[in-house]
Parts: C-alpha cells; structure tokens; sequence
C-alpha cells in the first residue's frame, strides 16, 4: 500500500497577495512527490509567477521532504503550463489519452517528471 503526506501551498508576492495554489505529496514508500492542483491567477499568468512557484516547489520537494523524482500531471491540451513545465526540466513520461470529457471534448492527460538534480 502506498502511504502518502499531503499538504496545500498557496504562492504569494513578496507583499502578501496570492499569486496561485498548488498541493504536494510524498510517498513516504518511495520518496517520489506528486505535485496536484497547480494553479496560477488569470490575471499574472506569463509572467514567471509560475515558473517561480514550481521552482520554489521543487526546492522543497528535493531539499525538505527528500523527494527523488517529482511528478505531475497536466492536460496535454493545455499547451502553455506543458511548456512552462519543460522549461523547468520537466520530462513527458506518458500521456492517457481521453481521460477527461470536457463540454464536447476529450482530453488526454501528459504526465511529466523531473528528478533531483
């Protein structure tokens, strides 16, 4: 069975305002972090916020919790983050085709992981 610790995260400026959310897990089994609901306000998205707040979360990840891989999922549809993730370093590991019906579509789901450095 695999055992995880999870914990919300809500990113800031350096003057309190939320800038986007996101949640991280370990699998205390493997050492290997999930990082869930990654979201950045409408309003600041294409402007690092983002690339800030998952660098940040790596840091943790990789420094604090002793992770050795993290992964994350994102809809392959959703081209934007997918590039902002693989800037990061983030490698596409498989992609679930269809897997979530949205209005009259279909969409695939790409999972993407970076290990420690």
């Amino acid at each position: 069975m695999e055992r995880w610790m999870a914990c919300p995260f809500v990113a800031t400026d350096e003057r309190g305002n939320r800038i986007g959310f996101f949640r991280y897990a370990l699998n205390t089994e493997s050492n290997e972090g999930f990082l869930a609901s990654v979201i950045v306000d409408a309003k600041l998205r294409g402007k690092g916020y983002g690339k800030e707040m998952i660098q940040l979360a790596l840091r943790y990840a990789f420094e604090l919790t002793g992770a050795e891989l993290v992964q994350l999922n994102v809809f392959n549809e959703n081209a934007r983050a997918k590039r902002c993730y693989e800037r990061i370093g983030f490698i596409e590991r498989y992609v679930e085709k269809d897997v979530f019906a949205y209005k009259d579509e279909l969409w695939s789901r790409c999972n993407l992981t970076i290990s420690k450095h």
